[in-house]
């Protein structure tokens, strides 16, 4: 019966859609839209987000596991992350298209690991290709669920090859961020410009309370981290974050990205409050300097999760609880991503990625984070989207 509802509901929804959208309606599934699966990595468990290196063939992304029934929690009707329960994958495209895993567990004993993306110059702190991945964000319980746990969440950077660890950056109470700000609770979405300027999204989770209008415990924002703050931020030295700014968005903030035409960074909003619906922002420099929200650029889009930009101007965007990949071109249309075979159920982040077998064209790294599900039982799909 619930399940007929829900059908009825999401039926009406899209026809609503397409009423507003008039003649785009044959555009939101036209053959423009249709990208074709590469291949699937089997056996994850909620992963969040993958990116890839620039030799156009490695890839990693997080795995956590996620838990929901806690009765200390919301009455046992929120969902928690298990500490220590994360990790991070190595994977590869190989240069005849094949998808493959190099190693499941390139780095263990995080407790989440979201949002992801690589430095691409070298800093005073990290060299070029330095992978990174928010982690150890809250609420948490203890694997064995008997009460929650204290984790210090931060931006993890690692050798992708080799998983060691190169630095953090604190974004824990008592940390330079925190202490300017807020500590950040639940840090989500991850993107480093071509500067190596760093955008954090904080979408904190960890109200007790069950009413979703229930006011955060610290501000839904975009961190922006200049190159510059990097070692004074790992170093943990006074004034470290002199430089950083933010943009609150009161609709709160899952991922974000960065645009290889501009610079510029892009987020969405994701809460069931939301007062535009599930909105896509583009957020200037002079958003950070007045640290305030802009109009979105698309709207009533229902609660989204993962942005990012290709080298052609086309925005993506996902609709997780509708199994959506929404995307918009430069030259003003909109379409829904399909592929024949793609697994995905509920897409998280998703980057754009130039695997070197496709000759200059872009694919998708699409995450399938379906929650409620056992471990192992994820994917994450490589879509290519030539003209896109």
């Amino acid at each position: 019966m619930c399940n007929l509802v829900d059908d009825f509901v999401q039926l009406h929804e899209i026809s609503i859609l397409h009423s507003w959208l008039g003649e785009e309606k044959e555009n939101l599934m036209s053959d423009r839209f249709k990208g074709r699966l590469v291949g699937v990595v089997e056996g994850c468990t909620n992963p969040e987000s993958a990116e890839m290196l620039d030799d156009g063939e490695t890839f990693v992304f997080g795995n956590c596991r996620l838990g929901v029934g806690y009765p200390w929690f919301r009455d046992g009707q929120g969902l928690v992350y298990l500490e220590g329960e994360a990790f991070v994958t190595r994977a590869r495209v190989t240069r005849d298209g094949r998808v493959t895993v190099e190693e499941r567990r390139l780095i263990e004993g995080l407790t989440t690991t979201l949002g992801c993306d690589i430095l691409r110059t070298d800093t005073e702190a990290f060299p070029s290709g330095t992978a990174f991945i928010v982690a150890d964000g809250k609420p948490v319980a203890r694997p064995d669920g008997s009460g929650p746990a204290e984790v210090q969440p931060h931006v993890l950077g690692f050798d992708p090859m080799t998983g060691e660890i190169r630095g953090r950056i604190p974004l824990w109470a008592g940390s330079a961020i925190g202490d300017r700000f807020e500590p950040l609770e639940m840090p989500n979405g991850l993107a480093i410009d071509a500067a190596g300027n760093f955008y954090v999204t904080d979408c904190p989770h960890t109200s007790p309370s069950t009413d979703p209008a229930a006011p955060p415990p610290v501000s839904p924002a975009v961190y922006r981290i200049p190159a510059a703050a990097l070692g004074p931020l790992v170093r943990e030295e006074p004034g470290a974050a002199d430089q950083v700014t933010r943009v609150v968005m009161p609709g709160y903030v899952n991922g974000c990205a960065v645009s290889p035409i501009d610079n510029v960074c892009w987020a969405v909003s994701c809460s069931p409050l939301d007062p535009v619906g599930g909105g896509v922002y583009r957020l200037p420099m002079s958003a950070f300097e007045s640290g305030v929200q802009p109009p979105p650029m698309w709207r009533d889009l229902g609660e989204l999760d993962g942005v990012c930009v290709s080298r052609r101007g086309t925005v993506f965007a996902t609709a997780p609880l509708k199994n959506e990949i929404h995307a918009f071109t430069a030259d003003g249309e909109h379409g829904l991503i399909t592929a024949d075979g793609l697994p995905t159920r509920m897409p998280a982040d998703l980057n754009v990625v130039y695997p070197s077998h496709l000759d200059g064209e872009p694919a998708l790294m699409i995450t399938d984070i379906m929650v409620g599900t056992p471990p192992g039982d994820c994917t994450v799909s490589v879509v290519a989207i030539p003209g896109l």
